[in-house]
């Protein structure tokens, strides 16, 4: 790849040190560079603002440091990086920068094409989400009926009583959460404190991440920060050797982890390894190089 000796690559960040250590390093690697890119945190990213040139880019990790780019940048380039793809579309609208990104999580369609294959229960699927989302609820509805499903959705304010007594009253219409990458709803323990009264319920959650798994949710399709960072390599290459910024998009390779005691509990069979590949494009955790 060739870059620009001027250039400079921020990674935007509010995370653990040795975290965004990791992920430079990484990234690092498959950009093939040495010393372009720069950790840095929002205050000083703002300090430094009015130093960024056209060619400049931003990683930035996590919705808030999305959010924070968009808001504060008027030139350079600007790549979102562990965010949803509502979250992504709620801010891009803010950004008057290129910006492009790789979501988190998995298509709505894929999740309902694995979702057909082993649930069976006629109630709607329910989607909780907060204020900082914007969903098109008609085309999360059509493309729902594609595969024999319904959703209803709520919005809720962001507290951990008002996200618990919304999931409350969802449960009375739905048996299973169809949860989205909303990092404002999931917030401080929000996540475990639903996934703990959803357990209690017989309910279930279908999760984003394999942390949703882990923590109690049926299971998840995802993909691992490894071909996350490949797919973003490949948009900054895209973008600093052509001038032209890809869509955000998820990376190809995914993959899919269950929660072996809830796949029990609910007598759920489970589609063998090789039909995963051969029909829905995913690897299962045990089996997924």
């Amino acid at each position: 790849m060739a870059f620009q000796a001027s250039a400079s690559i921020y990674v935007l960040h509010d995370t653990e040190e040795s975290s965004v250590r990791s992920l430079t390093f990484q990234l690092s690697k498959r950009l093939e560079i040495s010393d372009s890119l720069i950790p840095i945190r929002p205050p000083h990213f703002l300090n430094n603002i009015s130093r960024m040139d056209d060619q400049d880019m931003v990683i930035a990790v996590g919705r808030d440091s999305f959010q924070q780019a968009c808001l504060s940048m008027s030139r350079g380039a600007v790549f979102a990086l562990f965010i949803g793809e509502e979250e992504y579309q709620a801010i891009r609208a803010s950004c008057s920068v290129p910006t492009s990104g790789v979501f988190s999580g998995a298509p709505i369609e894929k999740r309902l094409a694995l979702l057909k294959a082993i649930w069976l229960n006629p109630k709607p699927l329910a989607v909780l989400y907060s204020d900082a989302i914007n969903l098109d609820q008609a085309s999360m509805v059509s493309t729902a009926a594609k595969f024999g499903f319904d959703f209803v959705f709520w919005q809720t304010p962001t507290d951990r009583i008002s996200v618990l007594r919304s999931l409350t009253l969802l449960m009375d219409e739905s048996d299973l959460i169809f949860s989205i990458v909303d990092s404002q709803l999931y917030q401080q323990g929000n996540a475990q404190d639903m996934l703990k009264l959803l357990f209690h319920q017989q309910k279930v959650m279908v999760g984003s991440s394999f942390a949703f798994v882990r923590a109690g949710a049926l299971f998840a399709i995802h993909s691992d920060a490894k071909n996350k960072l490949a797919l973003l390599s490949l948009m900054i290459q895209n973008w600093c050797t052509k001038g032209r910024m890809v869509e955000a998009a998820y990376p190809e390779s995914l993959r899919v982890s269950f929660n072996p005691y809830l796949v029990k509990a609910h007598g759920i069979v489970l589609p063998s390894k090789l039909y995963l590949k051969d029909q829905f494009g995913l690897c299962s955790d045990s089996n997924c190089q």
